[in-house]
């Protein structure tokens, strides 16, 4: 073996071992740690422990933990290092424990906490995956655990929904404990960007012209307003769909399956961001983004157009198959050369994503066809700035997805 081959071979496996922990990570943070609010909440409505109106406004309270997280890592880049990341972890684990307890004060703070603890461990993960792509992490393999977390929490709920309520919080606290010592020795930091130091015309060099090298500078700039606000809407169509297709799908199957949905919802998301990776390598990230909203739109229109229990499943597909592997797409386009992007946009997608529940509340009385129609319009304004900036980097080719 060549001295190459073994740093290769190197490379390799740190690059596989980085992406499975990341995997790990996000399916214990987000899947589990966020997500499990959804079947564990129909358990805790059905044995009477919680009213439908403080369901939501617990919801909401994760919104907007997770948002301010979010801020903090705006201004916290100092904060992507193994101690907070693990801490996060902690604080996390404890949030699902207090959710055992009856009172709703302790479960709103418990919560906000989790928002807000999932939020550091997303960034962190997500700007250090995007800067080791080099390393070989496998973008596809990380974000794929945040699909397997959903399945997870969906099994769990299924299994355990004439279990006492409790029950499916304890299982994810033990989860979050099992996934931390997997964990234990992820690196969160992100790479830091090598700057090649040009010569200098006074020591007889001469000065490099990067002209050639870097995109002009507006249109950098236009770029990632582009994706900045594609991202950002994309947080408000699609929570209010993914909100609202749960809800449809129980009310139009019974039989208390709504668990088992999100179970499907969590397998068919799973693999989506292996498949969406190989798609963006073949014709862009920015493209592939935008193809994953088309995707949402019409997932917001069947239930519509269509209606009926087939076109709301096939809805709840499309919207498995997508709203992950959305977020891998953007959140990986560090070509746009934006310091700390992940946790903007993160941000911004927080905040919309805050708001979008709230702006249908009053259109959802006599049913959810008007909040589908928000969402895909939504959704339908978020997929024209997306292939605005497919259009803007078309000549890049596939530079960006390598």
């Amino acid at each position: 073996m060549t001295e190459s081959q073994g740093r290769g071979n190197g490379v390799d496996r740190g690059g596989r071992l980085t992406s499975l922990q990341g995997a790990v990570a996000l399916a214990a943070a987000m899947g589990v740690g966020r997500f499990v609010y959804t079947p564990a909440l129909g358990a805790m409505t059905a044995q009477g422990a919680i009213e439908a109106e403080t369901g939501a406004l617990l919801a909401s309270a994760n919104y907007l933990g997770y948002l301010l997280g979010a801020l903090i890592m705006l201004v916290g880049r100092r904060l992507q290092q193994p101690w907070p990341f693990r801490t996060s972890f902690l604080l996390l684990a404890i949030t699902l424990a207090l959710m055992t307890l009856p009172s709703t004060a302790v479960w709103f703070v418990a919560r906000i906490l989790a928002g807000l603890a999932s939020a550091f461990i997303f960034v962190s993960v997500a700007q250090a995956v995007a800067s080791r792509r080099d390393e070989g992490v496998d973008p596809g393999v990380v974000y794929a655990g945040l699909g397997a977390g959903v399945m997870f929490t969906g099994v769990v709920g299924g299994i355990a929904g004439e279990q006492p309520w409790q029950t499916q919080w304890w299982v994810a606290f033990g989860f979050l404990i099992l996934a931390l010592a997997a964990t234990w020795r992820f690196n969160p930091a992100p790479k830091p960007v090598l700057r090649v130091a040009e010569p200098s015309t006074e020591s007889g060099g001469h000065e490099l012209d990067t002209s050639r090298l870097e995109p002009k500078r507006p249109r950098l700039r236009a770029s990632w307003l582009l994706l900045l606000w594609s991202y950002g809407l994309l947080g408000a169509g699609y929570i209010i769909l993914g909100t609202f297709l749960v809800v449809q799908v129980d009310e139009e199957i019974g039989g208390g399956l709504g668990p088992w949905f999100w179970a499907v919802t969590g397998l068919v998301a799973a693999p989506s961001t292996v498949i969406w990776r190989k798609i963006a390598d073949r014709v862009t990230p920015s493209l592939a983004f935008g193809l994953t909203l088309v995707l949402q739109v019409l997932a917001g229109l069947l239930p519509v157009l269509v209606g009926g229990i087939v076109a709301t499943v096939i809805a709840a597909a499309l919207f498995g198959f997508t709203f992950i592997a959305a977020v891998m797409l953007a959140t990986g386009m560090i070509n746009l050369g934006v310091k700390g992007e992940p946790a903007k946009l993160t941000a911004l997608y927080s905040a919309l994503q805050l708001a979008g529940p709230l702006a249908v509340m009053p259109i959802i009385g006599s049913g959810y066809s008007g909040a589908f129609l928000v969402s895909a319009a939504i959704n339908g304004v978020a997929m024209l700035l997306a292939f605005g900036l497919a259009w803007l980097q078309r000549g890049t080719g596939r530079a960006a997805a390598k």
